[in-house]
């Protein structure tokens, strides 16, 4: 009666032995024994049992692909990329041909930093056939990574033919023009994402960046605008503005477009409406030591030295406090490791 009292609480430990009892009756080998009693693990959610059972099925020589898939899987999930990777390469001396195993196999050499090995895989199964649409993308992220930027480019460029509207692609290739000192499609770029939904914050953060940059490399940072400059500029600007607008209505408190905001009216040299953003920002993080110089900065383009003298000096404040808190980290950082034994 205890026993049954305890199969009617856990009737998982029922399913179980059902699941392991009816494929052991026409199974081929323990390996599927084991792979099947993982699977029923795994579906009710006991990972770390199903692990062991996977790894049992592919110690005993199971033929069949999907227990190295499975166990490939849940050492993804757990972070462990090298053992995954293993488990991928080992799948693919059995089953050469697994084309899936190929993939999920370059994914864990992006994740464990090792992007040309990823790289080379890509190439093979674009060679072999595989989708473009499909692995283009992954190709130009592993590129990128292994700081290929020219055949990231490429590949970005050959997606976007196929699929025009691919947001990910065009921003990643703005990212790449951008880091080649190549402002013009850089800005084009992110111009035309900004009509995109998926990407039209980051596309609005990083040209409010990308101008601000230009024109203090080119000396015209703060300096005022000549007639007609708009006019030659564009819509650029304007368009940016506009979509930063829209993005910090839906969230007015949002840090990321208020910064992005304030630098596009600062770029736009329209200073008090882009005090007014900052001043916001610092009241909703008034501990961020860089929201204090850009206040310095525009109160001087205003003429408040005084505002401007208070926001500097609390800017310095600011920085020596942040200065302290990072180092007191990394010293706390070094004690725990040494108490953990992970340094002597």
């Amino acid at each position: 009666m205890r026993r049954l009292a305890t199969l009617v609480r856990r009737p998982w430990v029922v399913l179980i032995a059902l699941t392991i009892g009816l494929h052991a009756c026409d199974s081929r080998s323990k390996g599927e024994q084991h792979y099947w009693a993982g699977h029923a693990y795994q579906e009710q959610g006991m990972k770390a049992n199903a692990l062991r059972e996977y790894r049992s099925a592919v110690a005993a020589g199971v033929d069949s692909p999907a227990a190295y898939y499975a166990l490939g899987a849940l050492y993804g999930e757990k972070g462990e990329h090298g053992k995954a990777i293993a488990v991928y390469r080992e799948l693919l001396a059995h089953w050469p041909e697994e084309s899936r195993a190929q993939e999920l196999l370059a994914a864990r050499y992006v994740a464990a930093g090792q992007p040309a090995a990823a790289v080379s895989l890509y190439r093979t199964l674009l060679d072999q056939g595989g989708d473009p649409a499909a692995l283009l993308g992954r190709l130009g992220d592993a590129q990128s990574l292994s700081g290929d930027l020219q055949s990231a480019a490429q590949s970005y460029g050959d997606l976007l033919v196929l699929r025009p509207d691919s947001s990910r692609a065009r921003y990643q290739l703005a990212r790449i023009y951008e880091a080649e000192g190549r402002a013009e499609p850089a800005i084009a770029a992110y111009v035309e994402l900004l009509a995109r939904k998926t990407y039209a914050r980051q596309a609005a953060l990083e040209l409010a960046n990308l101008l601000i940059e230009r024109d203090r490399r080119g000396g015209e940072l703060g300096s005022p605008r000549a007639e007609g400059w708009w006019r030659q500029q564009g819509l650029v600007g304007e368009e940016a503005v506009q979509k930063a607008e829209e993005l910090l209505a839906e969230r007015p408190d949002a840090v990321a477009d208020l910064w992005g905001l304030g630098k596009l009216l600062f770029w736009q040299g329209r200073y008090q409406e882009a005090l007014t953003c900052v001043a916001k920002l610092a009241e909703t993080t008034p501990d961020d030591f860089r929201v204090h110089f850009f206040l310095s900065k525009l109160h001087g383009l205003l003429g408040e030295e005084e505002a401007a003298r208070e926001a500097f000096a609390q800017y310095q404040r600011q920085e020596q406090r942040a200065k302290v808190a990072a180092r007191v980290q990394t010293e706390r950082d070094v004690l725990l490791k040494q108490l953990s034994g992970e340094i002597p």
